[in-house]
């Protein structure tokens, strides 16, 4: 299943305090979407998040896998994680330990000369300085709890939230629909993929 949500575009002014708050979420091994599903329910292989800016906007998304009688509960967990994000302060110790999962590879990154140019190549990109390379551990050094609650509250809103679960759906579609009365249930073999709702025009 994937949840995904807007995001601001790359040259955002707090862009790093988004991939902090990422990296809380689901940015690694030890970040709360695993820990949630898969460390402490062994609900899935592994859960986790991915922010990314682009030019005019973004996206953020997480992910997971799991069988098809848990996707409810994996959903509510998944959805349970950004709400707790956004409303409830992260603590000092925790926060500490995401920031150096993200500076360890962060300077791994730049060991290579292809992660080198890979760094260069998405500053050029979206228009940003080049030596931004040389304040990134500054710039996450310098984000605060209460910077990665109000971004989170901000931008994974649950109503801005669109979550896909692909599997056998007679084993979860009733589940979801009732704690989710909205959802839509879309046949595999009635998919249209260059369809913005993916489904093809009734008649065609």
């Amino acid at each position: 299943m994937v949840a995904a949500h807007p995001a601001p575009p790359r040259d955002d002014a707090d862009y790093y305090v988004g991939s902090v708050a990422n990296a809380v979420l689901g940015g690694s091994y030890s970040a709360r979407l695993n820990e949630e599903i898969r460390i402490k329910r062994g609900l899935s292989y592994g859960a986790s998040s991915h922010l990314q800016g682009l030019g005019d906007a973004g996206i953020w998304l997480a992910s997971a896998q799991t069988k098809n009688p848990s996707a409810p509960q994996v959903v509510e967990l998944m959805l349970g994680q950004f709400k707790q994000l956004g409303s409830t302060r992260v603590s000092a110790d925790e926060l500490a330990a995401r920031k150096a999962t993200l500076i360890g590879g962060y300077g791994r990154q730049l060991e290579t000369t292809a992660g080198l140019a890979g760094q260069v190549a998405d500053l050029a990109i979206y228009g940003l300085p080049l030596d931004e390379i040389g304040k990134y551990v500054a710039q996450v050094q310098a984000v605060t709890p209460k910077q990665v609650e109000k971004y989170a509250r901000k931008h994974l809103d649950a109503d801005g939230s669109h979550v896909v679960v692909v599997g056998d759906a007679a084993q979860f579609a009733a589940a979801i629909r009732k704690a989710h009365p909205k959802a839509v249930l879309l046949e595999s073999t009635a998919l249209d993929l260059d369809s913005p709702g993916l489904q093809a025009p009734a008649g065609r």
